[in-house]
């Protein structure tokens, strides 16, 4: 006899990119894309009658989601509720408001008091009375800078001294939660926080280290810990497979950009099971129907007479029904005569959105200068650039900060892009 639970994470409700307004429900397609999936956590835990579900943090785009996104959320918050499952969260950076006092994003579900819903705001170590046995929750939220910046002794420190304060904060408040615990009650580490070994998905790129505090993988393994729930990266992995206990980022149960194309979206379904007079602990990504992105990618030669019919082959080839489709066709510079977009619309109808239809000039030479290409990261591709421009030199470490900013922002938040 054990203890089961769902870990999910990075929920993001409230995104609205590619797709469009139904007009049967008034809802933005996409907000009932992450909805639906959702209820499918939802719907597993009230079949499996889990224990609890865990949330590590980002519950909506934004810190004030509108009404319409709090009500959907809340919805299925009640159907946990009516199944008597205790629901814990912990808040994220996307639930943190900018400005100091200001409630989260979830902040309402306490205030409510709500039966057996749990909203740790604050480092916090919890003890739960579960159908199958206690169980220990340490939770540590999102680590926000201007909490610390409010102290003197820390106010005039740069962002990377700061980082490192916040880190070194964050072992020591794990390190209290482990000696806290009651070595015979099955016990859990829950946080939202970047993981410094974590591989981040395409649309995350910005969240290197030197821009989000980040804790080690060994720092978060703590042996008095039967596992550990993990929010703020989107792709599902387990830090340490090797060992225990489990370092899980359960993923976010949803495509948000193009950068998540590959990645498989999911959640956890975690078991603690006594064995003996030890405890082993058993966990299992349970992928999520998303939906589909897809990237059509054609080349176009100088001696192609029609140059749409490449386009089209390579449409027909994709799996786009019901995906959210961008095509990419490349042609040489000196190709004069352009693609039949309405027939390339055509060949598109069983796509549920078309992102774009982009053309790409071919190179004709190569360069001499150190060559920048899609498939380096943000930040070696900038280093690179400002090798090719030497008098960019001094104001390296400006331009990476504000660049890296920059993309955060267009990747979690990208707006549609027109159909062309």
């Amino acid at each position: 006899m054990g203890l089961h639970f769902i870990h999910f994470a990075d929920l993001h409700l409230g995104i609205e990119n590619y797709g469009h307004i139904d007009p049967a429900t008034g809802l933005h397609t996409r907000v009932q894309d992450f909805t639906a999936n959702l209820c499918a956590i939802f719907d597993l835990a009230i079949e499996e009658e889990v224990d609890l579900v865990l949330f590590a943090g980002d519950a909506y785009k934004t810190c004030d989601p509108n009404p319409t996104h709090q009500r959907e959320f809340a919805s299925q918050l009640r159907r946990l509720q009516q199944a008597n499952i205790p629901l814990v969260m912990v808040v994220g950076n996307h639930d943190m408001p900018a400005a100091f006092g200001k409630a989260t994003s979830v902040d309402i579900f306490a205030a409510l008091e709500l039966n057996n819903t749990y909203v740790i705001r604050r480092p916090q170590l919890l003890r739960l009375d579960t159908r199958s046995g206690p169980l220990q929750i340490a939770g540590l939220p999102w680590p926000t800078r201007h909490l610390l910046r409010a102290h003197d002794d820390y106010k005039d420190l740069d962002q990377e001294t700061i980082n490192e304060q916040i880190s070194q904060i964050c072992a020591q408040q794990i390190e209290e939660f482990a000696r806290q615990l009651d070595p015979d009650v099955p016990a859990v580490l829950t946080a939202h926080i970047a993981a410094a070994e974590a591989t981040y998905s395409g649309s995350e790129r910005t969240a290197v280290v030197g821009q989000d505090p980040t804790l080690l993988t060994s720092t978060l393994a703590h042996p008095a810990f039967d596992y550990v729930a993990l929010g703020h990266v989107h792709k599902y992995q387990n830090l340490n497979p090797d060992g225990a206990p489990p370092v899980i980022y359960s993923g976010s149960p949803e495509r948000i950009t193009f950068g998540e194309e590959r990645d498989e979206k999911g959640f956890s379904l975690v078991a603690v099971e006594q064995d003996g007079d030890s405890r082993r602990t058993l966990h299992e990504f349970i992928p999520t129907e998303t939906r589909p992105f897809v990237t059509v990618q054609a080349e176009i030669s100088a001696a192609t007479e029609d140059p749409t019919e490449p386009v089209l082959a390579a449409i027909a080839a994709a799996p786009i029904k019901d995906a959210v489709v961008r095509v990419i066709y490349t042609l040489p510079a000196t190709h004069i005569s352009s693609i039949d977009l309405e027939r390339v619309h055509q060949a598109l109808a069983p796509a549920f959105h078309i992102a774009g239809i982009l053309p790409r000039v071919a190179a004709t030479e190569r360069l001499r200068r150190t060559a920048i290409t899609e498939d380096l990261g943000l930040r070696e591709a900038l280093d690179k650039y400002i090798e090719n421009n030497p008098d960019l030199e001094e104001h390296c470490d400006v331009l990476r900060r504000y660049a890296l900013d920059l993309e955060k922002e267009l990747e979690l938040f990208q707006p549609e892009e027109e159909e062309s």
